[in-house]
């Protein structure tokens, strides 16, 4: 059949492995390719989260914290219809023996793109409902726009995760960070003609559908048609059901707040509480970003070549949790400060809210590597337990929180309900002979060491009159300097995994 045929179920396969470097020259070792990865990941992250803070910044001087709170609780209901359908595509293709093959691929893009048109239509039907329940008419027409950035990620391309496979990440990172930029400018420009909610709105769609052209024009390996491979639908399916039951336990677990919290405070507030998360979540973008395209793909090509994992899964945790244990270490000494320094008074209580999310992002992140070790050996359903286990956490922990505390206690439970999806996948990795606990605790005091420390000395500098600027330097500074010792130990074996040793 010609390429432009429906349901092709014969093209023939890919080669077995990419090219990863030109004829004649030495192939890269996984550790080399790893370190690439990881350093465009960190390019990718930090240019895209300029992008991200910048436009935030801008954004909210030029809209209201309602317009944060309308958008914020529309984008929970479209990204919980995506998650109780996630078949884990991205992660089968990436983990599967079969992911280089045309006819998995092709498989995989056709089951994508039904579940792009199944989503947007979910959503239609779901609007009104969701908007009766949330007393506010204006989420009607929202979620309905915003549902249609389900088509353009079901029209992704494949390749997208086929250089995630191979740890090839140049053009990805390009195209990711240009499709925010071009999300961005699009709010940006939208509120400086009419300053509404439908600004954020705009930018929901441009992002995925500037992601989707490029992904198809810019990255390299074949052109996705539909087709249907028995064989590969199976294997799919089969890898999916595991994934689905977690990614719809993650939805409670990862999403509920800005659900529970919409129906106990304004929506006004509820911008407020999203502005904290989203720097809250800053260190859980990135090194979920880096889980997914260089841990998670190391430990896949480790497991398939058969080789014993615990060596590979400490060395690559100790600089991954160093340098988390930096960002959180600062984030819950300057959290106030910080929120000061970047926002008007509006927000302000945007501070106490990232210190206490800040939190759940640590505890979140020891768990991480466990996660991608589960996932890379086909051990999906410890991932979909310690998801479950966190939505019990959040229920017992936030109901117990607003009630000793307010709404300052459920946002505490909330954060703290993570510790529960961490002691599953620990104890999972236990199982599996994969060590961490040790480390976990040092770590995890030595964060809270620095917190301390930093906060000091914001507040010793506070105390005599400098500003909310050399308070943030001097928490940093501080920060840094307690880690400084223990992240040149931990991240020696990182280097050494990185450069092939």
């Amino acid at each position: 059949m010609s390429e432009g045929s429906s349901f092709d179920a014969t093209p023939a396969p890919l080669p077995d492995a990419l090219p990863d470097a030109l004829p004649g020259a030495r192939p890269a070792s996984l550790g080399e390719k790893a370190t690439r990865a990881a350093a465009w990941s960190f390019l990718g992250f930090g240019g895209g989260q300029i992008v991200r803070l910048a436009g935030n910044l801008v954004l909210t001087r030029l809209l209201f914290p309602e317009a944060f709170g309308l958008m914020a609780i529309a984008a929970v209901l479209i990204q919980g219809l995506m998650l109780f359908s996630d078949l884990g595509i991205g992660p089968s293709i990436i983990q599967n023996e079969k992911g280089d093959d045309r006819r998995f691929l092709d498989t995989a893009w056709t089951m994508q793109c039904l579940r792009g048109v199944f989503l947007t239509a979910a959503s239609a039907l779901a609007a009104w409902p969701f908007a009766t329940f949330y007393e506010d008419d204006r989420l009607f027409l929202v979620v309905i726009v915003v549902g249609f950035s389900a088509i353009f990620q079901g029209l992704n391309s494949t390749k997208i995760f086929t250089v995630g496979r191979h740890l090839d990440l140049k053009r990805l990172t390009l195209v990711e960070f240009a499709s925010q930029v071009v999300g961005v400018g699009t709010m940006i420009v939208w509120a400086l003609l009419s300053p509404s909610y439908w600004a954020l709105a705009a930018g929901g769609l441009a992002t995925p559908f500037a992601k989707m052209v490029l992904g198809h024009l810019a990255l390299t390996g074949p052109i996705n048609r539909f087709a249907w491979h028995p064989p590969s639908a199976h294997a799919l399916i089969h890898f999916g059901k595991w994934i689905f039951l977690s990614t719809a336990m993650t939805f409670f677990a990862g999403q509920s707040d800005r659900l529970i919290f919409a129906k106990l405070i304004p929506m006004d507030m509820l911008g407020v509480y999203s502005t904290g998360a989203m720097i809250a979540l800053m260190p859980l973008t990135l090194f979920g970003m880096i889980e997914r395209r260089v841990v998670f793909p190391v430990y896949s090509t480790v497991h398939r070549e058969g080789r014993e994992l615990a060596p590979v899964f400490l060395r690559l945790r100790s600089g991954f949790l160093t340098a988390g244990g930096v960002i959180c270490g600062g984030l819950l000494a300057s959290g106030p400060t910080l929120v000061a320094l970047l926002y008007d008074d509006r927000y302000l209580e945007a501070g106490w809210i990232l210190q206490a999310l800040t939190l759940g992002t640590w505890l979140n992140l020891l768990e991480t590597t466990y996660g991608a070790a589960h996932l890379a050996t086909a051990r999906v359903q410890w991932v979909a337990a310690s998801s479950f286990g966190k939505v019990v956490g959040i229920v017992v922990f936030v109901i117990v929180g607003y009630r000793l505390l307010g709404f300052e206690g459920a946002v505490l439970g909330y954060s703290l309900s993570e510790a529960v999806r961490y002691v599953v996948l620990a104890t999972g990795g236990r199982v599996m002979g994969l060590p961490g606990l040790g480390q976990d605790l040092f770590l995890s005091g030595l964060v809270a060491v620095s917190a301390l420390a930093g906060h000091a000395a914001g507040a010793g500098l506070a105390s005599l009159g400098y500003g909310v600027f050399l308070q943030v330097l001097a928490i940093g500074s501080v920060v840094g300097l307690v880690w400084l010792p223990f992240a040149v130990r931990n991240l020696g074996p990182a280097l050494k995994l990185a450069r092939g040793r």
